[in-house]
């Protein structure tokens, strides 16, 4: 973590000089004394380094220009972590803090080295007072269940409530049982070991986990996160939770899906046009579905609410994407479906990739290059290649305001014979560019003609070989569609 402006400085030149070294083994002469092999590993290691040096460097500029209420911790051991978030959150340097304190400036500086380490509670205490917070927190008590009742409250400690567990990941017999719906034959014990068998399988939990007095931790993905900022407080549980659970889905789906033919994603969004158009004959929501099945990427919609907005997982090569969007606008569903097959079509050499998708107005969409040219492909690929232009013609006909934009999107795009959600769409994403949150006046530019869930479920459940073997994964899978 970076504690001062110091810090600061040292890892942004650090960033820039990867960023240099990165470009100069993309675009510089061809090493032919290195196999290529060792030159991919070399840029994927300095890549990797620069992420994380980029994660630093936007958490330290999040905590400086944030108007944060709260900094939340899960635990004992992340207290340090959370009193330094807390200073330069208050915009408290450690010299400024030291002064508060009567201590010199470097006693602060050692303490954060050594995530207070040393300190004692009494100086713990005094930290926090100097820095005029109130930590608030809940003591969970160790919770070793027995019961399918002990079960469900171990699990809302994590952040994962009874209604999930019964709508999603209990086989509807069992959650009919655990809901009193249906008389049952089997006793508490075994619904409750039922239910742990699930939750061992899609969580990775081990039977002490579940069933031992220590607190469930939700399973992280690392190489997305980096990209896509975790909510604070306990919604970061819940979404780590319904990311893996998501994930083990597309992991389902993938295996059942190993028959499917492969082909090369277009990135190009002339290309995916033309292909899109000539096999479809139309660019919708249903044609695209269809070709991303043809280029056999599986697509998986959930229609769960709250925590990520979208995903694209590869294993083994094989990609998968995860469409989760609230919105009952069909153009919408369309524009996040070209967005997450551009991610699909990076780097198809590589065998993973993870990809989880932040609200759309976060500063992590706005500030990623990769999130930028998937959307403008996205809007290249349904405005067919005019994107840029009609946008263009929009701000001249609104006369460069943001309030008459709606009333001209739509004579614009009738003009050019385009879709005005598809226009709005990509206008709310330019938009986005200069900070101005304009997908609640899209949306109501979107025709309310379709349900969208229910189109891509039918294209899941058309060509989805369902080549599973197991059949709590199929349970799962089908509870998910339904």
């Amino acid at each position: 973590m970076i504690t001062n402006e110091r810090q600061y400085k040292i890892t942004r030149s650090e960033a820039d000089r990867f960023r240099k070294a990165i470009s100069e083994t993309t675009k510089g002469p061809s090493r032919a004394d290195v196999h290529p092999r060792l030159l991919q590993a070399e840029r994927e290691a300095m890549e990797s380094q620069l992420a994380d040096l980029q994660a630093e460097l936007a958490e330290y500029d999040r905590l400086k220009s944030a108007d944060l209420s709260v900094i939340s911790i899960n635990s004992f051991d992340e207290l340090a972590d959370g009193l330094i978030r807390a200073r330069i959150a208050s915009g408290l340097s450690q010299k400024a803090l030291a002064d508060r304190l009567g201590l010199k400036e470097q006693q602060i500086q050692r303490y954060e080295a050594e995530r207070y380490a040393s300190a004692s509670y009494q100086r713990l205490r005094e930290i926090a007072n100097a820095l005029g917070v109130r930590i608030k927190n809940d003591i969970l008590l160790p919770v070793a269940p027995n019961s399918f009742g002990g079960l469900v409250s171990k699990l809302r400690q994590v952040g994962l409530d009874r209604e999930f567990l019964l709508t999603r990941l209990l086989p509807s017999v069992d959650a009919a049982r655990a809901s009193g719906e249906v008389a049952s034959e089997d006793d508490d014990y075994t619904l409750t070991a039922r239910a742990g068998t699930v939750l061992e399988r899609v969580f990775g939990w081990t039977r002490d986990n579940v069933f031992g007095p220590q607190a469930l931790v939700a399973p992280r993905f690392a190489a997305a996160e980096a990209r896509f900022k975790m909510p604070e407080n306990r919604a970061q549980a819940t979404t780590s939770l319904y990311a893996a659970y998501a994930n083990y889905l597309v992991v389902v789906a993938l295996k059942g899906a190993r028959s499917l033919p492969k082909a090369e994603i277009p990135t190009d969004p002339a290309v995916m046009h033309r292909r899109i158009q000539e096999t479809y004959k139309t660019i919708d929501l249903k044609s695209a579905l269809h070709t991303a099945w043809d280029l056999g990427v599986v697509v998986l919609p959930l229609r769960d609410r709250g925590t990520f907005h979208g995903a694209c997982w590869r294993y083994g090569g094989r990609n998968a994407v995860v469409l989760k969007q609230t919105s009952k606008h069909e153009a919408r569903w369309l524009f996040d479906l070209l967005h997450e097959l551009f991610h699909a079509g990076q780097r198809p050499e590589v065998d993973t990739l993870e990809v989880i998708e932040a609200d759309e107005t976060s500063a992590e969409r706005r500030n990623s290059n990769e999130e930028i040219a998937a959307s403008q492909f996205a809007g290249e690929v349904v405005l067919n290649g005019k994107a840029e232009t009609l946008a263009q013609a929009c701000v001249q006909a609104a006369r460069n305001s943001v309030e008459r934009l709606k009333s001209v999107v739509p004579t614009i795009a009738a003009k050019n014979g385009v879709s005005v959600g598809a226009l709005a769409n990509y206008l709310a994403f330019r938009l986005s560019w200069q900070g101005v949150n304009w997908w609640g006046t899209a949306a109501n530019l979107q025709a309310d003609n379709s349900d969208p869930w229910t189109i891509a479920r039918d294209v899941f459940v058309e060509r989805f070989p369902y080549d599973i073997d197991n059949e709590l994964d199929r349970q799962l899978l089908d509870r998910a569609l339904h």
